[in-house]
């Protein structure tokens, strides 16, 4: 499976452009429409608020009421007509999107690049895209959504709301709706942000009555009769139309008048048969058969109707005013109206039901030729042809899927029958990776136990992803992905990679994806590398969408991390965020928000406590907007941390309660979870509260002869902690096996934490040789990527362990002493001070302190060693620094006390062999 694209694709490309841009286009006012300028002094004024709901049942005018104020209004107006496809929250944002774009270019592309991944719901960050991309732009803009009642989405409601909760002031919506959508309009309402017109206010006057029934007659009516005609029709404009319609053949008016009365749906059946019988034959006939056709053009109804004049008739039809509305300047598109339509269709079902089924079918084949799925599936649908649907489905899942249009996916597959799918495992699979992936996760268990229960049974699978059992092996790696099983997850990626040639389809790219996800939350890193490395070159990912090679990218950075190497790390993300997007929208990326939380991370371990908090307010505030709980969790995990270290106690607290609701979600993976209890607990430990730490830990369950497993890692080093201050010799046991898991995965981060535990242990033991051996290692891996958090947050026990190397010559004496540089040293020695726990005593902080030192240089020493490393003579030396030679020789003797030297020459030695001097 390659994915490559078949013939025919530029009039495919074509043929989609044009039938979106028929989506796009304010309707043109038909001739003879009857300008009502009360309706567009209404809708100004209802303007003044943030949504408009213009709430009717079919045939009142809605839609042209809002294109008569739109022609007239002096602002731009974005218009999408809705259908059944836009159910997909991911198409209707990209319909939206594509909307605005007409007087927002730069709109579609940027909300294209946000609408999220394989596992990701999409539609939260295409909406902070959109309000992002409105917020920068200065001119207000009015945004139509015609016909939402068609859609019956929760996620496209939810996605509506949330951009009415973050709704720009440059941006006004107006939704034309049959019946209220389910929104929150009371809220709205009692916060006065809405303004609403209903059947009342569209209802025709007697005199609009009037003028609309001159202009499609052509003639004066009596005053009574068109009174008597909106009275009856109760100002129904569909009613007022086809009234006029059947009395443009009667010369009575007075009789038509009289039997013209009764229900709404009366006359509908009345009027339409009047309508209906009067047409020549041709026209009739043509109107039932392309009934069933949402969109016309002279080519597919030709095809429908296995004829070749559709064009001719269709201009015919137009210019009788049988409702028939243009969608493109060039009449190549046109649609009915869609009360007319459905009077259309109930007609061909009652008269000509034979043939209704091969209309849809000819509908669907014309679509699937012109490589349209979207409108070929619902035609072979409706036409009960579910094979060929099927058929379809399977075809264009990858499409789909690449896309991110999981929950078109999932209709498709969703309204074919239960035995056509039990008969094909290939779909039962797909249909579970589309219902992971749309949010559908109850169907996703079944779905899958039936696609491994007919898997080999298919004698002839049709198209689609791939082979059964490595679209299945697919699924449960990402659900174990979601559940935070690194193991189960490099299982099934392995088994599925297993079945799937090595190419450029999605199934390798995701498998592949999945296999090194898995490794790195089992902390294998090393696995990983290589993994990651063909991603970031994945022929599929690097023609499908760059979003997938944006995933890849956090994925290398999220190894770093895990490899201890923060200033890679830091570099990606950063990287990230700049190549992302436009440096004006780039905070909205799909997953600028992981970026941010992981530089937050980064930032805290390096200390840089400023940038931490900013990078874990932006993360949170993303993710929260995003719909992103788990890295929601982690910047306020990491918030929580910061404030913990400013002494700000309340803050931390507040910050982990928030987090702690957020982890208690469905689908926040455990050790995102239990994140927050670790932080909690670690807080508590500092602040001298053993005996809850304890308690909490006893719930957990972890004990000190359990087998390492990374991912819990924080929970055990956290139990290493407590039992060094109550049983340090079970701590060494413990930590000694955690090193072990740590240093063979390369994960240079936890080798330094660990070490540096084992060191308070082995002080607690009364073993200070070996503590400071522990010590000096911790501090050499340390040293090349900043890491200083890991020694600052251990408080008071530590600070003094290193206060006994750093200001004293043992230091000096130990193997890898000369691996911790001199800048490193100065940073720790300044993170413990902004801690409050300073390594140097008061008299000397500020000084530059080496191991080696018995005690610190000062400046001014400094300067005399640089001069005696020259040659100079005290006397020389005096006259550069304008000091008397007494001054010198005491400078001089401090010197070589401090370098625990007996002469100059001795003391330049030791000083370059400590890195004072090049």
């Amino acid at each position: 499976m390659t994915g490559s694209r078949g013939p025919g694709t530029a009039s495919t490309a074509a043929d989609r452009d044009v039938l979106l841009a028929t989506k796009l286009r304010v309707p043109a006012l038909r001739e003879g429409f009857v300008a009502r300028p009360r309706l567009s002094a209404a809708l100004s004024a209802a303007l003044t608020r943030e949504l408009v709901v213009v709430s009717a049942p079919a045939g009142f005018g809605k839609s042209s009421a809002i294109a008569e104020w739109a022609a007239g209004c002096g602002t731009p107006v974005a218009w999408l007509s809705l259908d059944d496809a836009d159910n997909d929250p991911v198409r209707f944002w990209r319909h939206v999107a594509a909307a605005l774009d007409r007087y927002r270019p730069g709109t579609a592309a940027a909300v294209d690049a946000r609408s999220g991944g394989l596992s990701t719901p999409s539609y939260h960050a295409a909406v902070a895209a959109l309000v992002n991309e409105l917020v920068a732009s200065a001119e207000q803009v009015v945004l139509v959504l015609d016909d939402y009642h068609v859609v019956d989405s929760a996620a496209v409601h939810a996605s509506v709301a949330s951009l009415l909760e973050h709704l720009p002031d440059t941006l006004r919506l107006v939704v034309a709706t049959r019946a209220d959508p389910p929104l929150p309009l009371a809220r709205l309402r009692a916060r006065g942000r809405l303004a609403e017109l209903r059947a009342e206010d569209l209802r025709f006057t007697v005199a609009e009555s009037g003028a609309l029934l001159g202009a499609a007659t052509a003639r004066s009516l009596p005053q009574e009769a068109t009174a008597a005609l909106a009275a009856r029709t109760e100002g129904w404009a569909a009613g007022l139309q086809l009234a006029a319609l059947s009395l443009s053949r009667r010369p009575d008016v007075e009789r038509f008048v009289t039997e013209f009365s009764g229900s709404n749906r009366f006359v509908l059946d009345y009027l339409t048969e009047e309508v209906l019988d009067g047409q020549p034959a041709a026209v009739r006939q043509f109107l039932l058969e392309t009934s069933v056709l949402e969109r016309l053009s002279g080519p597919l109804c030709d095809a429908v109707r296995g004829q070749d004049d559709s064009q001719e008739l269709l201009e015919q039809v137009e210019q009788a005013n049988l409702f028939l509305h243009p969608l493109d300047d060039v009449r190549r598109w046109w649609r009915y109206h869609h009360l007319f339509a459905d009077l259309l269709r109930a007609r061909l079902a009652r008269e000509q039901p034979e043939r209704v089924a091969a209309l849809h079918r000819a509908a669907g084949d014309w679509y699937a030729r012109h490589r349209l799925p979207d409108q070929a599936v619902h035609h072979l649908l409706t036409a009960g042809d579910h094979e060929r649907a099927a058929d379809l489905a399977g075809e264009h899942a990858e499409s789909r899927l690449r896309r991110r249009e999981a929950a078109t996916l999932h209709r498709w597959l969703a309204a074919l029958p239960d035995e056509l799918l039990r008969a094909r495992p290939h779909l039962c699979a797909t249909k579970a990776l589309a219902a992971l992936v749309s949010g559908h996760l109850e169907e996703v268990e079944p779905l899958l136990a039936r696609a491994e229960a007919g898997a080999g049974a298919e004698p002839e699978p049709g198209p689609g992803l791939g082979p059964v059992p490595a679209v299945v092996a697919l699924v449960h790696a990402e659900l174990a992905l979601r559940t935070g099983r690194g193991g189960a997850a490099v299982r099934h990626a392995h088994d599925g990679l297993a079945l799937v040639g090595r190419g450029d389809g999605y199934l390798d790219h995701f498998l592949r994806y999945d296999l090194a996800a898995g490794f790195l939350l089992d902390g294998a890193a090393d696995a990983a590398e290589p993994l990651l490395h063909e991603l970031a070159v994945h022929p599929w990912a690097t023609r499908a969408d760059p979003f997938f090679a944006a995933r890849t990218l956090s994925l290398i950075g999220w190894m770093r991390m895990t490899q201890g190497r923060l200033d890679d790390a830091l570099r990606i993300y950063r990287t990230a965020l700049d190549t992302w997007a436009r440096p004006a929208d780039r905070t909205h990326q799909p997953d600028a928000g992981v970026a941010h939380a992981r530089l937050a991370q980064v930032s805290y371990l390096r200390d840089e406590l400023d940038a931490a908090a900013d990078h874990a307010e932006t993360a949170a505030e993303l993710c929260r907007r995003l719909g992103r709980p788990r890295w929601q969790v982690t910047a306020l995990v990491v918030a929580a941390r910061v404030r913990h270290a400013r002494g700000e106690h309340d803050g931390a607290a507040e910050a982990l309660d928030e987090a702690g609701r957020l982890a208690a979600r469905p689908g926040v993976a455990a050790p995102i979870a239990a994140s927050v209890g670790v932080q909690r607990a670690r807080i508590a430990l500092a602040r001298g509260r053993i005996g809850e730490v304890a308690d909490w830990m006893r719930a957990r369950g972890p004990a000190p002869a359990d087998e390492p497993h990374y991912p819990r890692e924080p929970e055990y080093l956290l139990l290493a902690r407590l039992l060094v201050r109550r049983q340090p010799q079970q701590a060494v046991r413990l930590l000694e096996r955690w090193h072990g898991l740590a240093e063979a995965q390369h994960r240079t981060g936890s080798v330094v934490e660990i070490r540096i535990l084992q060191a308070l242990a082995q002080a607690e033991l009364g073993e200070p040789a070996d503590a400071a051996a522990l010590l000096v290692e911790a501090l050499a891996l340390a040293a090349p990527h900043r890491h200083l958090r890991v020694f600052v947050d251990e408080g008071a026990a530590l600070a003094a362990l290193l206060r006994e190397l750093l200001v004293g010559r043992r230091l000096e004496r130990l193997d890898g002493a000369r691996d911790v540089p001199q800048a490193f040293l100065a940073a720790l020695s300044a993170a413990f001070d902004r801690s409050g726990r300073s390594l140097l005593p008061a008299a000397r902080r500020g000084a530059v302190t080496v191991p080696g030192l018995v005690e610190p240089l000062t400046a001014r020493e400094k300067e005399i060693l640089s001069l005696l490393a020259d040659g100079r003579p005290n006397r020389a030396i005096a006259e550069d620094l304008v000091i008397s030679v007494d001054t010198v020789k005491r400078h001089v003797t401090h010197v070589l006390d401090k370098l625990a030297a007996t002469n100059r020459t001795e003391a330049v030695a030791r000083a370059r062999a400590l890195g004072l001097l090049s």
